[in-house]
């Protein structure tokens, strides 16, 4: 299984959830397992700089180490995530002075900022490209009946039709939200993650 970590944490958000729990991926790896005998999960993530970012950087760290150990089968793989603006309060403090903006309109200049999603503006490289070709990687060695995604992202279709002319059969495994129809359909089946404790973690189709 392959999980797309950034693709996943907004699709989580944007169902109305903060980030999954230990727990909540266990459920999903084991039922997953059930299903399919699970042998390898990769979890794939854009890597904060901690000069840039030092408390990002640790509650990343920290959430890595926590996914680890909700299953010996998994492991992380990474890419630098890479930053384009990386605003400080105290710029934009020294930015509203130098356009004569009032002490008054301060706090609202870095909220307008933040609003925007201008404090630290990023951008993913190479992500997708590293879990599209390991995932061609793992399915040539012939030693996986399937391959899973846990994506919402259309742009691996591409790989899935490739996967399954090498005759490894595919699964699009996705939450409710920011799911892509053209990749559900291009899987060999799909499943829908449930977020509610009281019914079963994964609806297969």
């Amino acid at each position: 299984m392959l999980i797309d970590g950034t693709n996943f944490y907004h699709a989580v958000k944007e169902s109305g959830r903060n980030a999954l729990s230990e727990l909540e991926f266990t459920r999903i790896f084991q039922e997953v397992s059930k299903k399919t005998g699970l042998l390898e999960v990769r979890y794939y993530d854009a890597v904060k700089d901690r000069t840039k970012d030092a408390v990002g950087y640790a509650g990343q760290q920290k959430f890595h180490e926590k996914l680890r150990k909700t299953s010996g089968k998994l492991s992380i793989h990474s890419r630098p995530l890479r930053y384009a603006v990386n605003i400080t309060l105290q710029k934009a403090l020294d930015a509203g002075k130098q356009s004569g903006i009032i002490d008054e309109c301060k706090n609202k200049l870095w909220q307008f900022l933040v609003n925007l999603k201008l404090i630290k503006l990023t951008k993913e490289k190479g992500i997708d490209v590293l879990m599209a070709v390991d995932a061609i990687e793992a399915a040539q060695t012939k030693k996986f009946d399937f391959i899973i995604f846990l994506t919402g992202d259309a742009d691996f279709v591409p790989a899935v039709h490739l996967i399954k002319k090498i005759g490894v059969k595919t699964i699009n495994l996705h939450a409710y939200r920011g799911s892509s129809t053209e990749l559900r359909h291009a899987c060999d089946s799909h499943a829908l993650i449930s977020f509610n404790e009281n019914q079963p973690p994964i609806n297969w189709y």
